[in-house]
C-alpha cells in the first residue's frame, strides 16, 4: 500500500486466529464491507496461533452458566463446524481426565457435572478397565 491511497471500512490488526475470525465474521455479517487485515509478518498465524497446542477446549473447567463456559462450548461447536465445512483437517481424539488417588474422585465428578451443565457433548465417567482400552499407559482409580 505504500504510496497509494487505499481505503477500507474496517482494518483488523493481526492475522492470527482471532484477527482472521474477526474479519470473517465482519464480512459474513455485512456483505460488501471492505475489510483489511494487517500483520507485520509475511504470512498468517506466525506467532501465538501458529504455536498453540492445537486443542479445541471443551468447556468442562468453567462455572456453569458463565460467559466463559458458554463461549467455550459454542466456540468449540462452531470451530468444528467451520473445519468440516471448509475441509480443514482435524481429529476429534477426545480427552481423558483421571483421578490417580481416591481423594481426587470428587473433583473429577465435579468436572463431569460442570461439563454436563455446560452442554459439553460426549462426556462419560469410566473405570480403570475402559481407561486401559483408551490409554493403556494411564493409571487411575
Amino acid at each position: 500500500m505504500s504510496g497509494s491511497d487505499h481505503t477500507c471500512d474496517v482494518a483488523v490488526v493481526g492475522a492470527g486466529i482471532v484477527g482472521l475470525a474477526t474479519a470473517l465474521e465482519l464480512t459474513a455479517d455485512r456483505p460488501g464491507l471492505s475489510v483489511l487485515v494487517l500483520d507485520k509478518e509475511p504470512d498468517v498465524a506466525r506467532h501465538q496461533t501458529g504455536h498453540n497446542s492445537g486443542v479445541i477446549h471443551s468447556g468442562i473447567y468453567y462455572k456453569p452458566g458463565s460467559y466463559k463456559a458458554r463461549l467455550c462450548v459454542e466456540g468449540a461447536r462452531r470451530l468444528r463446524s467451520f473445519c468440516r465445512d471448509q475441509g480443514v483437517p482435524h481429529d476429534m481424539v477426545g480427552k481423558v481426565v483421571v483421578a490417580t488417588e481416591p481423594s481426587e474422585v470428587p473433583a473429577l465428578r465435579t468436572l463431569h457435572e460442570r461439563g454436563l451443565a455446560n452442554g459439553v457433548e460426549g462426556l462419560e465417567l469410566i473405570g480403570p478397565e475402559r481407561l486401559a482400552e483408551i490409554e493403556p499407559h494411564a493409571r487411575a482409580v
